[in-house]
């Protein structure tokens, strides 16, 4: 059942106290804001709100472990007060996960269309060096004016249309998982995400023209996403190969865009561009030639498995020691491994069909991203062939989630289609740092 709510209103700054009551009668509210989402809406929320107590984070805020211990310092010492956030992805989850962990709800004043996490059940959290979604509730109430959305830097709103448009590739993923009976479609969940996905990335010139109506599309669509993982309570609607990716690099570091860290969206386009690449290689098997691959296909041991994990993941042996279970728990060898060799066979003409009809053509999906001001190489974001190439190994590692990279696992193909997609002489990427 969907808890949060949206007001998505010219002038909804002004409708913050009224709201706030209605949502926490007898609460007082606790403001959150870093120096930019305070110059563009948190002064003006927190007048609105009679000037009410307030932290502004300093100008390093990140979504670790360590600012959501220092938000559920400030929130614990108010016992009396809700947390208001003021801002996009960032300070949302941090007030999301402090929230949760003082046991209160919060309600959000969105400033920018740069993220669908608003209004999802979890937060993205780097914990102790591992990018991971920790669960917790969304916020009870959404504020948004499209005229400050419509304001925001043009980067966060094409970031926002990098993480919407990474719901094409993802319900593929999800398409890939049913078929093979790992994890069915959930129908209800479905049709709040994509039924009108692909209306609403379609006029990517006019987001970065800054049309407002295009721009409460995408932030629209951000939100529904937000709404369907609390439906299904995982994040699943919203994510596949093409998140894995961006935590990948998330957690190491990895991605500049202007000199500066880039965006989780600018990530996840990459990441998108990324996934559709692979799922573009895989549509080319002939079921003949599928047969021929997986004759020859190794039967590795998880001990082998283990130690690929330990070799490429180095941010911490703690790190190294999660991803290795993550691997144990979606790990088939022996003869369940040619159980899910068969079934890949049985279904592979009637599920690739499907994952052809939902994915964008890549060359049409790079262009779209071209238009809105997305990257579309990964050396837009200082990202070097062997940083993507690492990017796709440690991806299939991160989450026992079932996707396309995880078929390209299992059917031997990684070294080889790691190769083709980096590959700048080939149809898809050209430019690396």
């Amino acid at each position: 059942m969907i808890h949060s709510r949206l007001v998505l209103a010219h002038g909804a700054l002004s409708l913050v106290p009224s709201e706030f009551a209605k949502e926490f009668p007898g609460k007082k509210p606790l403001l959150f804001a870093d120096a930019n989402t305070w110059r563009v809406a948190g002064e003006q929320v927190w007048k609105e709100l009679g000037k009410c107590e307030k932290h502004v984070y300093d100008d390093k805020v990140y979504a670790d472990d360590a600012y959501v211990d220092e938000t559920a310092t400030v929130i614990n010492a108010h016992p009396d007060c809700i947390a208001v956030a003021v801002g996009s992805g960032t300070i949302n989850d941090l007030c999301k996960r402090a929230s949760f962990l003082a046991g209160r709800q919060y309600l959000c004043v969105a400033t920018a269309p740069s993220v669908d996490g608003f209004t999802s059940n979890g937060a993205a959290i780097t914990d102790h060096g591992l990018k991971v979604t920790q669960q917790c509730p969304a916020p009870c109430l959404v504020v948004a004016d499209p005229d400050i959305l419509s304001a925001s830097p043009m980067d966060m709103i094409a970031s926002g249309y990098g993480d919407l448009a990474a719901k094409v590739p993802a319900g593929a993923d999800w398409i890939i998982a049913d078929a093979l009976g790992i994890e069915p479609v959930d129908q209800h969940v479905w049709e709040m995400v994509q039924p009108k996905l692909k209306w609403q990335i379609a006029e990517p010139a006019k987001l970065h023209a800054r049309d407002s109506e295009v721009i409460a599309r995408v932030f629209d669509g951000l939100i529904h996403t937000g709404f369907a993982m609390q439906e299904y309570f995982d994040s699943r609607p919203a994510s596949g190969a093409d998140h894995l990716f961006s935590h990948v690099w998330e957690m190491n570091h990895i991605g500049f865009w202007k000199g500066t860290a880039a965006s989780h969206g600018f990530k996840v386009a990459i990441g998108t561009l990324s996934s559709t690449a692979i799922m573009t290689e895989l549509l080319k098997l002939a079921p003949s030639d599928l047969r021929t691959l997986v004759a020859k296909a190794p039967h590795p041991l998880f001990a082998e498995r283990e130690a690929q994990v330990r070799t490429y993941v180095t941010i911490s042996k703690s790190v190294a020691d999660r991803q290795v279970e993550i691997c144990r728990q979606k790990w088939l060898e022996g003869e369940q491994l040619d159980q899910r060799r068969a079934k890949i066979l049985e279904v592979w003409e009637t599920m690739m069909e499907k994952v052809r009809r939902q994915i964008i053509p890549f060359d049409d999906l790079k262009e779209r991203f071209r238009l809105a001001g997305c990257p579309t190489e990964p050396g837009d974001l200082a990202i070097s062939r062997q940083q993507w190439q690492y990017g796709m190994r440690v991806a299939q590692m991160m989450r026992k989630r079932y996707t396309v990279l995880d078929i390209v696992y299992e059917l031997g193909l990684m070294d080889s289609m790691i190769e083709e997609i980096s590959n700048p002489s080939g149809p898809y990427f050209h430019d690396f740092a």
